[in-house]
């Protein structure tokens, strides 16, 4: 028995193998493509740079309180 060629074996009753590092994962049949709907995609990013461009100035107030309490440390 050659050493490289032993690991690339499968056997059913391998069972110290399961439990030392567990069952590999089986291949599942041809995964369905994940439908994205883009438009909805895109309306979604376009409520959130609204919301960051409305909260804009509130993060830039806060900033320097935040620097100063991070170089209190």
């Amino acid at each position: 028995m050659d050493i490289f060629t032993r690991n690339n074996r499968s056997t059913q009753d391998d069972h110290f193998s399961d439990l030392m590092f567990g069952r590999k994962a089986e291949p599942e049949l041809q995964k369905e493509e994940s439908k994205v709907d883009y438009m909805q995609l895109m309306v979604s990013v376009e409520t959130l740079m609204g919301l960051y461009d409305q909260y804009k100035p509130a993060i830039q107030k806060m900033n320097p309180l935040i620097t100063k309490f991070l170089k209190n440390d």
